[in-house]
């Protein structure tokens, strides 16, 4: 028997030309996997701000409610002048704010955040905090009764940073939490 000289030849040739097919199929799915990745839909900030606009939803009552009786709470400590029990009542007022203020920062803060806005929707978690903190500070203040008439003057420690993160809220647009934190 002759060996076919042309047929071994035949053999080989498909041979590699599978092995090339499934080498230019693996770098192609290599290819479409990295192209994949880097053209990943972005979260967009109106997706963003869909969500803030839902978290703002779920806790402004509650929210404008405890900032709306801390306000009234300083009100009734001037008003009554400068009564312990009434110090003890705003203080724990403000820290009902704070607390809340605290939760709002978080639940803000667990959005996925577009890489278009970062720097924006942070400065407004860093205003919230500051806030909060503010809050915070003004319930240790009357709780340990430091303050006295010009009371309004350890208020004004709240309405800085509440200012500033009003102004976030309306340059992300976030429509629902306007007016929060209110200042005076």
């Amino acid at each position: 028997m002759t060996e076919d000289p042309e047929g071994d030849s035949r053999g080989r040739i498909r041979k590699h030309v599978g092995w090339w097919i499934g080498v230019i199929a693996g770098l192609c799915g290599i290819a479409g996997l990295i192209f994949s990745i880097t053209t990943k839909d972005e979260f967009t900030l109106k997706e963003w701000r869909q969500q803030a606009d839902a978290v703002c939803d779920d806790l402004s009552g509650s929210l404008l409610d405890k900032w709306a009786t801390a306000a009234g709470a300083v009100g009734t400590l001037e008003e009554g002048g400068y009564q312990s029990a009434d110090y003890q009542s705003a203080a724990d007022a403000w820290l009902a704010a704070e607390q809340s203020v605290r939760k709002l920062t978080s639940e803000i803060g667990k959005i996925e955040m577009p890489n278009s806005h970062k720097e924006n929707i942070s400065r407004l978690l860093d205003d919230l905090t500051a806030t909060g903190n503010a809050d915070g500070m003004l319930a240790v203040d009357l709780g340990t009764e430091v303050l006295t008439e010009g009371s309004e003057a350890a208020k004004d420690r709240h309405d800085e940073p509440a200012a500033k993160a009003q102004q976030d809220f309306k340059e992300l647009d976030v429509s629902h939490c306007f007016g929060f934190p209110p200042s005076d």
